[in-house]
């Protein structure tokens, strides 16, 4: 596997980064995963928007402008001969002080390679996955502002560990408030009486690439969109849930904390989004 590593190709097991690294240390950095579909990057000028906010936010400088991010990702998928793939840039403030003072730092570190799709399984595209309500709550904006995709990623590390515990799919984080919020690598949206429900913003959620989309495309298709504050018993009479990320796109939910959702066979509406999500990816690119 080639990786990109400052300013170079290298081969996968030459990629070296220091241990006194901030990202090693202290977490001091971001991330963003995008998709190769085609050869191509989906959807890159929204994630690099996404990369540009998260470094404002830390006062991170990215080193190259955004026509070279799109040189680089083309030279990375043409070293690794992929068509159909996830890569990860990784952003970190580099070699600085051995202490939390983040001043000192002059060349940040950059890191992009490609990683395989989610391995879905024949059962968990269709019909769906499974869920729980996490007890791991998802940490305030007050503390780190909910759209930085930050290295430090423990509280979704956590969060996934006891989704794992639960032999569920994934869970679904509360905010510090009680309310829903996000699932550990997802964002997702119910349906009750024909309209779409997903948590706000202000709820403290990662402003997902995947769930702006579907959010554009169902505003577009003239379907009702309300994003809210809901608590957790408004996920148990829904009539259909569905999960949303870069990697597998649009993914049907079938059940709760083992409790089966009313509409769970039928899911014309998650049916309907998943259409045209897929027909806006094949069309983008």
């Amino acid at each position: 596997m080639w990786v990109y590593l400052n300013n170079q190709f290298v081969q996968g097991d030459q990629a070296k980064v220091s241990v006194f690294d901030r990202g090693f240390l202290f977490g001091d950095g971001i991330f963003e995963t995008l998709r190769i579909y085609n050869g191509r990057p989906l959807f890159l000028d929204r994630h690099l928007d996404r990369l540009h906010q998260s470094c404002q936010v830390l006062s991170l400088s990215l080193p190259a402008p955004e026509p070279a991010w799109e040189a680089l990702l083309q030279e990375l998928v043409k070293r690794n001969n992929i068509e159909h793939s996830m890569v990860r840039i990784t952003v970190s403030r580099g070699v600085g002080s051995l202490g939390p003072d983040p001043t000192g730092c002059e060349d940040p570190t950059v890191v992009i390679f490609p990683r395989p799709l989610p391995q879905l399984t024949k059962d968990q595209k269709e019909p769906g996955v499974s869920l729980t309500i996490l007890n791991t709550r998802r940490q305030p904006s007050s503390a780190l502002p909910s759209q930085v995709k930050s290295l430090n990623y423990l509280n979704n590390v956590l969060a996934k560990q006891e989704a794992i515990e639960a032999h569920t799919f994934d869970g679904v984080l509360l905010n510090t408030d009680g309310y829903l919020a996000e699932c550990t690598t997802s964002n997702f949206f119910f349906v009750k009486d024909q309209r779409l429900h997903t948590p706000s913003l202000q709820c403290g959620i990662l402003p997902g690439i995947t769930r702006e989309i579907v959010l554009e495309l169902a505003k577009e298709e003239g379907i009702e969109v309300q994003e809210g504050t809901y608590q957790p018993e408004d996920l148990w009479d829904a009539d259909e849930v569905f999960l949303t990320n870069t990697g597998f796109g649009v993914l049907p939910v079938t059940t709760i904390e083992t409790r089966p959702l009313t509409s769970s066979r039928e899911r014309s509406m998650t049916k309907m989004i998943q259409h045209m999500y897929e027909k806006h990816i094949a069309e983008t690119c």
